[in-house]
């Protein structure tokens, strides 16, 4: 029987949104305060330091030309009045994007009060909402933990491995983070990102479908229950961006951890009154 190639499969489209919908551009990035919170965790170089705050400032002015009407970033909309009081220190000049300054992390799994004014959502999200005027931001995120449940606790006690059934070939997280490494140290912040938001690095977060949809045996689901939590916690993530919204919203720019835009995409296809854009038209290729 003719199989096509596992990456034949992978030609997703972004949709063409109409004119009664609301655009949702899905700007994928790395998490410059590096939490080590994703199965590749880049290495980031200090956004504080002279020449990345101008490429951010460069990037912030790419992206002002998509005219978002809200920025939405990803952290916990259970704690969106204090990310919004962080947010108007910024915004009234109280901290500097520049400066280094310690508060308490508006993460559960960041525990550095240095990093977190390093972070993608003060750097990237904070930054293009106040050159907007914006009164504030969205935060959005239902964090969850996946691949810490008893179910996986009494797989590793019994030594669990999965059959393997077929040739495909599975991707190397290892050499994965070591060449976004090297791409990350050797490029500006915008010709990463836009490396990060092509179609084929979209996909770099697959792997995580192989390693946990095969994960499981007799009535104990542990993989297939992980992946669950991980569309529920994007399921989550989507309907927040609904509740942003309003009548007269156009467009919504949402500053996203990369491996999270796949999956949105497909999520916001499927509901009519929201469209996803990719950001490619606001990451300009650089000369």
């Amino acid at each position: 029987m003719f199989r096509p190639k596992a990456t034949a499969r992978k030609t997703p489209t972004w949709p063409t949104p109409t004119a009664e919908q609301i655009e949702v551009v899905l700007l994928g990035t790395h998490h410059m305060d590096e939490p080590g919170l994703d199965e590749v965790n880049v290495s980031a170089d200090d956004v504080l330091a002279d020449d990345r705050q101008c490429e951010l400032e460069t990037l912030a002015s790419n992206l002002e030309r998509a005219e978002p009407d809200h920025v939405a970033v990803e952290r916990p909309a259970s704690r969106s009045n204090a990310v919004n009081d962080i947010y108007a220190r910024y915004r009234d000049g109280d901290i500097a994007y520049d400066e280094e300054h310690a508060f308490e992390p508006r993460h559960p799994e960041r525990d550095d009060e240095l990093m977190a004014c390093r972070s993608e959502v003060v750097q990237i999200g904070f930054r293009l909402a106040d050159r907007l005027g914006h009164e504030r931001v969205y935060p959005i995120d239902v964090p969850a933990t996946l691949g810490d449940s008893s179910d996986f606790e009494a797989l590793e006690t019994a030594d669990f491995e999965p059959t393997v059934k077929t040739d495909v070939p599975r991707l190397d997280t290892d050499d994965l983070q070591a060449s976004l490494d090297e791409r990350l140290a050797e490029s500006t912040i915008l010709a990463y990102l836009r490396h990060l938001n092509e179609e084929t690095a979209l996909h770099g977060n697959d792997n995580m479908f192989d390693e946990f949809l095969r994960y499981g045996e007799g009535d104990n689901y542990a993989g297939p229950d992980a992946l669950a939590t991980w569309y529920q916690r994007n399921l989550r993530m989507a309907h927040n961006v609904w509740r942003a919204v309003a009548e007269d919203t156009g467009r919504v720019l949402f500053v996203v951890g990369s491996g999270h835009v796949h999956i949105l995409r497909q999520l916001l296809t499927e509901f009519p009154p929201l469209c996803p854009v990719s950001p490619l038209p606001y990451l300009p290729r650089e000369q």
